[in-house]
């Protein structure tokens, strides 16, 4: 009677622990996962391109901070986590952990490297570290649409292995319009922009091609905001009619 207590007891003891921690995952929010293979590669981005910068065993649990690319019907390679590895973040293959959360719902922190037409990653890179983790500097902003101004120039950091950026702007009501460069500075014109006045949003994004048909850019990083402006109501008056 005693023996079959003290497993009872102790089944209850689990459980109990299992609850507490559970309820601890919930209430800070935080996202876990567990290894599924006897050794599981960490790269420093999330491509089978980057190098191998440590290992994980079987049965490790890892936290996921968020992921890039997107599952479809089958993994090819273009689905990666972000995670907690030591003091800064790592990526590893999302094939090799099993979530609680579908792949798709992760929260999106990171894209797939571009490729050429042979499907290998263009030499411009620079892979020892994450890519888009060497995005960075200044977003600014000059000019005033209020002050009557037609113009603004906005410039954002460039990155290695970027050829084209795009700076998306948009509307309080969320039309978008995209003003390209091969630089580090773009002109926002007002007569591109839609009519209606208020705070306009711009965001930036650097991407690879070698094509001169947008639909072929690859985009490197994600959008990135640079700031805000204000403008005014650009429609044309309305005339007034005769009595």
């Amino acid at each position: 009677m005693r023996h079959r207590f003290f497993w009872f007891s102790l089944l209850i003891l689990l459980f109990l622990m299992s609850a507490v921690t559970l309820f601890a995952q919930e209430t800070s929010g935080a996202m876990y996962g567990l290894v599924t293979v006897d050794t599981a590669d960490v790269r420093a981005g999330p491509d089978f391109a980057y190098p191998t910068i440590g290992q994980l065993p079987r049965d490790a649990s890892v936290v996921i901070l968020g992921r890039a690319g997107d599952f479809f019907q089958r993994w090819d390679g273009r689905q990666w986590l972000q995670i907690e590895y030591g003091s800064a973040p790592a990526w590893i293959y999302a094939r090799l952990l099993r979530t609680s959360e579908p792949f798709n719902s992760i929260f999106p922190t990171g894209r797939i490297l571009p490729r050429d037409a042979n499907g290998r990653v263009p030499e411009e890179f620079d892979l020892s570290t994450e890519v888009c983790s060497q995005w960075q500097g200044d977003f600014t902003l000059s000019g005033n649409f209020m002050a009557g101004e037609n113009k603004l120039t906005v410039t954002y950091p460039t990155l290695k292995g970027s050829n084209v950026y795009s700076v998306i702007v948009i509307s309080p009501t969320g039309v978008r319009r995209a003003f390209d460069s091969t630089s580090g500075t773009s002109i926002i014109d007002i007569g591109f922009l839609p009519q209606e006045a208020g705070t306009y949003t711009w965001r930036v994004a650097p991407y690879w091609t070698n094509s001169d048909y947008r639909y072929n850019w690859q985009q490197v990083c994600l959008l990135r905001t640079g700031g805000t402006f204000e403008k005014p109501n650009t429609a044309p008056p309305t005339a007034t009619p005769r009595p």
